[in-house]
């Protein structure tokens, strides 16, 4: 058994939230998983209209299971209309990725100390006019002065 994150949006304007919440736990329950935290984030604004709906009802399990209930568990709610979107996070797999995002951001610091021999700042931009004399013309506009002549 792994231990998953599973977050799902419902419906705010569905008659019954918490019998379709527990409707939705007792599909993971009953295929052995154990819910071991149930956090219910209430109303929010969503970020984007999901399914025409600008507000949705979070939920945040955590539970311990296997990958055939979770994909069981995904199937039958995306066939529910109430449930407007989710998402499965592997926790375990998450802490891999965390440990070599960690190696990755010293690397980046190490990388940084290197390039300390450059000098501070930079050379401005000045245009090429800004450089010559007002009595000198560009190479180029004498060239195509006299192809004119």
């Amino acid at each position: 058994m792994r231990k998953y994150e599973i977050m799902y949006i419902l419906n705010p304007e569905s008659n019954d939230i918490k019998a379709l919440q527990n409707k939705l736990h007792a599909i993971l329950e009953n295929n052995g998983a154990k819910i071991e935290e149930i956090g219910d984030w209430g109303v929010m604004e969503l970020a984007y209209p999901i399914k025409k709906r600008k507000k949705g009802h979070y939920t945040v399990l955590i539970v311990n299971t296997t990958a055939q209930n979770v994909d069981e568990f995904v199937r039958i709610s995306h066939i529910e209309p109430d449930v407007l979107r989710i998402l499965v996070i592997n926790t375990e797999k998450e802490k891999v990725y965390l440990q070599s995002t960690k190696y990755a951001k010293t690397e980046v610091k190490n990388d940084k100390v290197e390039r300390n021999d450059r000098k501070p700042g930079g050379k401005k931009f000045e245009k090429k006019w800004d450089r010559l004399d007002n009595n000198q013309q560009p190479a180029e506009s004498e060239n195509s002065v006299k192809k004119d002549q």
